[in-house]
């Protein structure tokens, strides 16, 4: 009681300041807030009833004659009575100030704008483009793709081949855990024996990879399948072999992300590539 009290009391002097109230501000403020204040009180013990604030118009100014009736009770032999009911009417208005810094609070919280964070991750375009061929074929592939940027490389007579010269598919996938190419990866197979086929000089190397999660001979082993996979599909597609330089598979050797890091890091480690060796 001695604590509640005098704490009820800051925050009804705090909440005047704040805004301004003066003592018939502050009478105001509490009879509008009557049913909020009650609410407060402990429930059972016909405390409102007891003060007489159960039917108040004016909780302000009954307030006050509440307080009064139980002074003068007091002096009839009940002084213990006017500390108790003091500090429980006290701790109902304390209860009430503090349910509502408390919505002020998370209302602040709620309306506070959360900065999305942008990164700088390259991404393919997923804008459509035909990719036109020296023989006259478009392939239909997606700007900034491996169409899009290998025919650019090969059409520029500055561009160098060499085994540090990769490609990596954007759109290959296989079955989990094998080395099946899936049905939907079939096009941008073919897509890359089109361009072969129509830069007949061009010749190239297969290179498998891994993220870093797993055995790292296993992964070794699945990216070599994958990669011979690509070649396989290559050859069926009808290229002329000596256009094809091998197949290897280097595992998780050149992985960036760690084996616990996120999907979307791990994920870019695992792919298929096309070195260009020759041109």
């Amino acid at each position: 009681i001695n604590i509640a009290a005098p704490a009820a009391l800051g925050a009804i002097g705090k909440h005047a300041s704040d805004n301004n109230l003066n003592a018939g501000g502050v009478a105001s403020m509490l009879a509008s807030q009557k049913d909020n204040i009650l609410s407060a009180l402990p429930s059972g013990l016909g405390l409102a009833s007891a003060l007489g604030l159960g039917s108040l118009g004016d909780i302000g100014n009954k307030f006050t004659g509440a307080i009064g009736d139980v002074t003068r009770n007091a002096k009839k032999g009940m002084g213990w009575l006017l500390p108790l009911l003091i500090g429980v009417v006290a701790i109902g208005l304390l209860i009430y100030f503090m349910r509502g810094c408390g919505s002020d609070v998370n209302d602040k919280d709620t309306n506070t704008a959360i900065t999305p964070v942008v990164t700088d991750t390259p991404t393919v375009s997923t804008a459509s483009i035909k990719v036109k061929l020296p023989d006259g074929t478009e392939l239909d592939a997606l700007k900034g793709g491996i169409e899009d940027e290998l025919v650019t490389f090969l059409n520029d007579a500055g561009s160098k081949a060499g085994k540090d010269v990769w490609f990596d598919f954007d759109n290959l996938n296989f079955e989990t855990g094998s080395a099946n190419i899936t049905a939907e990866s079939q096009t941008q197979v073919k897509n890359i024996a089109a361009i072969l086929k129509s830069f007949p000089k061009v010749k190239i190397k297969i290179g498998g990879y891994t993220d870093k999660t797993g055995d790292a001979a296993t992964n070794k082993k699945l990216s070599q399948s994958r990669a011979e996979a690509v070649v396989a599909a290559l050859k069926a597609a009808g290229i002329n072999l000596s256009q094809l330089q091998g197949a290897e598979g280097y595992g998780s050797e050149f992985a960036k992300a760690a084996a616990d890091a996120p999907e979307e890091e791990r994920k870019k480690d695992r792919r298929v590539s096309v070195s260009v060796r020759e041109k």
